[in-house]
């Protein structure tokens, strides 16, 4: 049995996924004040940009419960913020199944630390979301780019196979490489979050491609640094893809709607989490750089801006809106004094 934890739009999408496999044994947990929202939806729907069904399938199992006996892969798809609590609620190390996998969703390397550190002896497989979605109500989501995403760890042939049909693209990576190279493409959702701007805009207006560029190159540095191996998730080497952002116009856009499908209008989750005042993953994307460059002697002064921007945005008054950044303005807060 696989059980998830969390069905915001990451998780109602791995949910329509997986529900497609004709064998498929799902549960979701369910919280009280969640389960009478659950148990009116009439299945999980995942549409695409256009609203047409990508992934339909049964509404999962609801139990209320955290009796991981018979679960093959616990499914950790919430935020970081809640994993803490969470972990509270879980079953010591020493009561664990041993049969049970931990699969930890979330972004940055943060979540995997903590669980590794608070469930010594489980086994703990990295899933890298490679997809992005908006959640649209309960049991509803709509993808903004194709469905993807990459298992690292050591390898679970179960869990590739429970997707397998599906649509959803299953790769595998070493360890967590996938998940530190995930991190360097999301150090830009700061960008975003900061200027108010779309993935469009990002990768087409020359200022904010210039403001990607650099802190992906200053987090290459921090990297090689601390001696931090990670899986490039573009087709084209770091360094063609840094001269592209700088040099190539468009054509980073023109990848990534070749690529990964991103439409247009499509944004980052942290662009709404500055909108709707919840806490945003900076400190585990752009902070996890600004830290590892503290620990190794390299600068890093495009991260820790980012970090210091973001959190103000964070923290403005709720009566007064964030205002954006002209892109202009984000570049020279960001360029070298």
């Amino acid at each position: 049995m696989i059980l998830t934890i969390g069905a915001g739009a990451v998780g109602t999408v791995l949910l329509g996924a997986l529900g497609r496999h004709p064998a498929a044994d799902l549960a979701l947990y369910a919280r009280p004040k969640d389960r009478a929202a659950f148990e009116a939806a009439p299945g999980v729907r995942v549409e695409d940009a256009q609203g047409r069904p990508v992934f339909t399938a049964p509404r999962p199992r609801l139990v209320d419960r955290l009796d991981l006996q018979g679960v093959d892969h616990l499914l950790l798809c919430v935020k970081h913020g809640a994993l803490a609590p969470l972990l509270e609620q879980l079953p010591q190390p020493s009561a664990f199944p041993p049969g049970c996998t931990v699969v930890c969703t979330l972004n940055g390397v943060d979540a995997l630390r903590m669980l590794r550190r608070q469930l010594p002896g489980v086994r703990i497989l990295p899933m890298t979301i490679m997809f992005n979605a908006q959640w649209r109500g309960p049991l509803q989501a709509q993808l903004a780019t194709k469905p993807a995403l990459v298992l690292g760890g050591t390898g679970d042939a179960a869990l590739a196979a429970a997707f397998q049909g599906s649509g959803m693209a299953v790769a595998r990576a070493r360890g967590d490489e996938a998940v530190w190279g995930k991190l360097l493409i999301n150090l830009a959702n700061a960008i975003c979050a900061v200027t108010h701007a779309t993935i469009q805009d990002l990768l087409t207006v020359p200022a904010l491609r210039e403001a990607c560029a650099a802190s992906i190159e200053e987090a290459l540095a921090v990297l090689r640094a601390a001696g931090i191996a990670f899986e490039w998730p573009m087709p084209i080497p770091p360094s063609a893809y840094l001269a592209l952002l700088r040099r190539g116009g468009p054509v980073t856009w023109w990848l990534a709607r070749a690529r990964n499908g991103v439409r247009e209008g499509s944004y980052p989750s942290m662009v709404a989490d500055i909108d709707q005042r919840r806490t945003t993953e900076v400190l585990l994307l752009n902070g996890e750089i600004a830290r590892l460059g503290e620990a190794t002697g390299v600068p890093t002064p495009v991260a820790s801006r980012l970090v210091s921007m973001v959190q103000a945005l964070e923290h403005s008054p709720a009566a007064q809106p964030p205002r954006p950044l002209p892109p202009e303005a984000l570049a020279a807060a960001l360029r070298p004094a």
